[in-house]
This record gives structure tokens, sequence and C-alpha cells, in this order.
């Protein structure tokens, strides 16, 4: 076929996808134009297949039919001019080549149309895609496994989804600092164990960044491949929900036959999202159990919590005959902080005591808010002395502390209550109402002391 049909074929389907986008939604919904179009197109493209095939069997016929007059044509005879005296054979002109007349007018690089048929006509190599073991990891994702099975299957099925290629899978580790290697494939190292974020550019752009080491094509910016630059290499972001949790990198020299870059992007694509949604549903799933224990303002365990533990923990305690201490603190200056500063300032300073208390207690101890801006503190196996001790550490702290908040400068005194079990209550309720009533009478006292639970005998 000619440029001039090649053209006429383009101008008919242009036109009627033209024609289609100008056909109101009302009419036909918009599946129904791209179904139009491609039943439009297929039609075409059947007309041109239809015509070009004919006329290659034309050409086809006519250049055998020259081929047999060329055949047909008398030999030339040659007479000598001297007569030789001994026989001599007989030596017959070859016939020379036929040469195809179709060829001299192919413009240059083009094939004849047989040859483009065939080629054609002969099958395409299939791309690969493992959906059995591809099946296997997304079942493990739908079924919310744990994040380390999720990543033994994910490791499995890599070096299917991209053969003779290797990888390596980057998540953040203890600080957001550095990138750190959780596992790699491959029959080569193609980075280090351990990255910054700013060495590879799909961080920063948030999308796939491809780079093509052997068209020299190096404006990718992924800094952190130095050790195989080669072939092509796939750098993916691992992210969902707006967040960042790490980065995928995939490095082929070669890509196989029957597949091309596009299909190597749209499988690093697949897999990238899928893990990112992944990770981000797991996020969510630990921030709303957290949100379930603990207060929102101060990061605290909420009063739920602190029930629920203080029960189980005197259960045990008197299965075991070992004590256990209670805490209640009360900010003295809050009214006074409320009054002048607003309750923005109040919430600041309730923010900065629960950033604060963990510090002054044991690790085995339990900080708690317990109701407004009454803090608790559960003592697990502390006497009645070390629980008086602990508050008389942790009131004067507090009562050296000073907040920076605007021009201004916040701090406070506490006013502690503090029962042990089984001295002064002999259940929840009774342990929790004598701590509650000791720091009730520290703070009618003026504040900032520790009063315990005993004096509320001598009353």
């Amino acid at each position: 076929m000619s440029m001039f049909s090649y053209i006429v074929w383009l101008f008919f389907f242009c036109g009627g996808v033209v024609g289609t986008y100008f056909v109101p939604d009302a009419k036909i919904p918009l599946e129904g134009k791209f179904a139009l179009i491609g039943a439009w197109g297929a039609v075409l493209g059947f007309i041109y297949y239809s015509v070009a095939k004919r006329r290659a069997q034309e050409a086809e016929a006519d250049f055998t039919e020259a081929l047999n007059e060329i055949k047909q044509a008398p030999k030339t005879q040659y007479v000598p001019v001297v007569p030789s005296v001994a026989a001599e054979p007989k030596i017959e002109s070859p016939i020379p080549p036929v040469k195809n007349p179709f060829e001299s007018i192919l413009p240059p690089g083009a094939i004849p149309a047989r040859e483009a048929l065939a080629k054609a006509a002969a099958p395409a190599p299939k791309p690969s895609f493992p959906l059995e073991q591809w099946d296997v990891f997304c079942k493990e994702i739908l079924k919310n496994r744990p994040f380390p099975e999720v990543i033994e299957s994910l490791e499995k099925v890599l070096p299917r989804l991209f053969p003779e290629a290797a990888g390596i899978l980057y998540m953040y580790g203890d600080v957001q600092t550095e990138l750190c290697k959780i596992f790699s494939f491959g029959d080569y190292v193609i980075s280090d164990d351990k990255i910054m974020p700013m060495e590879c550019a799909s961080y920063n752009k948030g999308e796939i960044v491809v780079t093509d080491y052997k068209n020299g094509n190096f404006s990718g910016g992924c800094t952190h491949l130095h050790h195989h630059p080669q072939g092509i290499s796939f750098c993916a972001p691992i992210s969902g929900l707006d967040e960042h949790f790490g980065i995928l990198t995939i490095q082929v020299d070669k890509l196989p036959d029957g597949e091309d870059l596009e299909f190597w992007k749209a499988k690093v694509s697949i897999v990238s999202a899928t893990l990112g949604l992944y990770v981000a549903n797991q996020n969510l799933n630990i921030r709303f159990q957290q949100h379930s224990i603990r207060d929102s303002l101060t990061g605290l365990f909420n009063r739920r919590y602190m029930e629920e533990t203080l029960r189980r923990e005197i259960f045990a305690a008197m299965r075991h005959k070992t004590p256990i201490g209670i805490i209640m603190m009360y900010p003295d200056n809050v009214q006074q902080i409320q009054s002048s500063r607003g309750r923005h300032a109040v919430d600041q300073l309730l923010w900065e005591l629960g950033q604060r208390l963990p510090n002054f207690i044991r690790n085995e101890d339990i900080p708690c808010l317990y109701h407004g801006d009454v803090f608790c503190v559960i003592m697990p196996g502390a006497e009645l002395k070390i629980t008086r001790d602990r508050a008389e550490k942790i009131r004067n702290e507090i009562s050296q502390l000073q907040i920076s908040y605007g021009n201004a400068i916040l701090s406070t005194t506490l006013s502690l209550g503090v029962s042990v079990l089984p001295v002064h209550a002999v259940d929840v309720e009774t342990l929790i109402c004598a701590a509650e009533a000791s720091m009730q009478m520290a703070s009618n006292n003026g504040g900032n002391q520790v009063v315990l639970a005993d004096a509320l005998q001598q009353m």
C-alpha cells in the first residue's frame, strides 16, 4: 500500500473519532463512544488489510508470470568462427538471475508485501506474568496478614515477575532520614543496603523513574544505582494515602523477548501501588488501635484503658500477694492559666506534662490521663515507700518546668494523692477513690505537695 492510501485511512479514522466526540453524552455515554471508536477502527483496519492483501496477491501473480516468460525465451546459440580440431564441450551461458521487478519501486528499508504479511501472521512472544504466584501474594494482603509474611511472599514473586533482573526493596528504618534494605534479589548488586531518600529521584517526583543506561539516558537522577549501571532501571515510590514508606528498585540488562519498556513499567507500578496501599492500611489499623486506648491530646493512656489495666494488675497482685500503688495528680495552675491565657494555653501545658511524665517513672509503670486535667500513674509491685518517693520526684521535677508559650512562660505545681493496695484499699474502686481523695486534700491545702491516703483515716 502507498503512503496516500494510508493517509486516506487515517483521515477516515480521525474523522470518525472527531464525529464521535461531538455526539452529546445524553445520546451515547462515554463507554459507548469508546466502543464505537474501537468498532470504527476495526472496520477500517479490516478494509485496509483486505485491500493490501489483494494488491499483494496481484503483484505476486504478475511477478510469477514475468518469471515464466523469461524462462521460456529461446537460448542464444554460439557459432565458432574457426573450427576446432578436436571436439570441445559446449559451454552454455548461464541464465542471469531474475530480479524482482517490484524491488525497484520499494522505498529504502521497506520489505515486500508477502514478507510483511508473513511477519504479521507469525505469533509474537507472549509477555510473562506469573498469575499464580501473584494471586498468592494478593491473598496474603487481602487476608491482612502480618507484614513479615507479606514481605516473604513478595520476595518469592518478584523474581518471577521480573526475570533475569535484580532488585531491592527499601523501607524507612527507625528514623525518617534513611531508607534501609528489606530484601534484595538477583545475581548482582545494584545499590547499597542503606540510602538517603534524596538519592532516588522517585522520592522527589512521587512517580516511577526510568533510567536507560543503554541509550545514555541518565536524566533520571537516581544516584544510588552506582554498582551496576547497565541496561534499564526502574525506581518506584512505595506510598499510599499521601504518605511515603519506601522505594522499590528493579534493574535489568536486557528486556526479555516480547516484553517492552512500558510493560515492565506497568508491572513495577502494580507491585509498588499494591504494597503501598497495604502498608498504608496497616498504619491506619495501628493508629486506630492507638486512638482507642490513648488520649488524643497528651498521648497517654485514656481512662478506659487505665481502669481495665488497673483491674487486671490488681487481680495479679492479689494472686501473687504483691502490692500495687497509684498516684493521682492535678496541675495547680490550670484555672489561673485558663483565665489569663485561654484554653489553648492549658492544652499546651497538658501536652507538655504528657510528654515529660513518662521520663519520671519506671518502665513498668503506666501513665494515664484519668479525666479532664487529672493525671494518674499505675505502679505494679510498688509498696507505699516506693510510690511516695516516686510521687515526690514527679512533684519536684514538674515544679521546675518552664514552658515557652509565645512571649509568655507557662509553669505549674502539682497536687498529688497516693494510695497503695492492700494498705489503703481492697479493690479497684476503693484504690482509685482513696488516691483521688488524697489528691483533693493536697489541692485544698495549697497544692505543691504529696498526700498519702493515710491522712484520710485520721480525719
